[in-house]
């Protein structure tokens, strides 16, 4: 809770950090997509546009540190996930960060059948 005299964000933080936008174009990110930067060819990374936003430039240096799953990302930054979807849309399409599908893949039969089995026991 915050105090009196305190700063309290509202939900227009997002859409100005966003620029409105609701999505990223071409880039499908989950809660649990994974993040990793992408080395730069020079050895340098080329500085990001003098307009970006310091939301932007936070999600680059939290991902330089090691893989980091979009959720982990949105709680560091203190952004909603959907927030933090946009931004890593946009390092993707600057080709500054790589995404891998997060760990949840769907379950084979087989594993469906000893979950029912494991239920139907207690």
């Amino acid at each position: 809770m915050s105090g009196p005299g305190e700063y309290r964000d509202t939900p227009l933080r997002a859409y100005v950090v966003t620029g409105g936008r609701a999505a990223a174009p071409g880039a499908r990110v989950g809660v649990d997509t994974l993040l990793k930067t992408v080395p730069p060819p020079g050895g340098a990374a080329e500085p990001l546009p003098a307009e970006a936003p310091p939301q932007l430039r936070a999600l680059l240096r939290l991902c330089a540190g090691g893989v980091l799953s979009v959720a982990e990302a949105a709680a560091h930054l203190d952004l909603p996930v959907s927030a933090v979807r946009v931004l890593v849309g946009d390092l993707v399409a600057a080709g500054r960060l790589r995404t891998h599908a997060g760990g949840l893949t769907e379950p084979g039969i087989d594993l469906l059948k000893e979950v029912l089995d494991g239920l139907r026991a207690l």
